[in-house]
């Protein structure tokens, strides 16, 4: 007889809960996926060419890639010297090659032996980013 006393308490309380944290938590669930499916889909990720195979020269630096058919002239370039990264611009592409110059040549480059370059390629989805991951796993 207990069980039933205990059951239409359970009834009673359930009548007078609004529900109001569980549609709070609900309506901002919804929207954090929404947020995070629009990011997924709109946002625009750079993604690079990079080598360390670069001789640096005044104003410019020449950037050696085993390919460079991605690579055209004006896209956006770093060059890393040392632990300084430099903003630079693709001016001319070779078969092996791309001649990368520097927005203010007079500024110095610090000297040391190792430098690395990083050329923007395209942008893309993380979306398209993790479908193409996805893609390379099932094969």
């Amino acid at each position: 007889m207990n069980q039933g006393i205990a059951f239409a308490r359970t009834i009673r309380a359930l009548d007078a809960d609004d529900f109001g944290r569980s549609k709070f938590t609900l309506v901002f669930a919804v929207i954090l996926l929404g947020a995070w499916t629009w990011w997924m889909l709109a946002a625009r990720v750079p993604q690079y060419e990079s080598t360390t195979n670069v001789r640096l020269e005044s104003g410019r630096a020449i950037a050696y890639f085993s390919s460079t058919d991605q690579i055209r002239p004006g896209q956006t370039a770093f060059v890393t010297v040392g632990g300084d990264r430099i903003p630079a611009r693709v001016q001319a592409v070779a078969s092996d090659r791309a001649e990368l110059v520097f927005p203010n040549p007079q500024s110095p480059i610090p000297a040391s032996s190792s430098a690395s370059a990083d050329v923007e390629t395209t942008r893309v989805s993380p979306a398209a980013i993790a479908l193409r991951t996805l893609a390379r796993g099932n094969r």
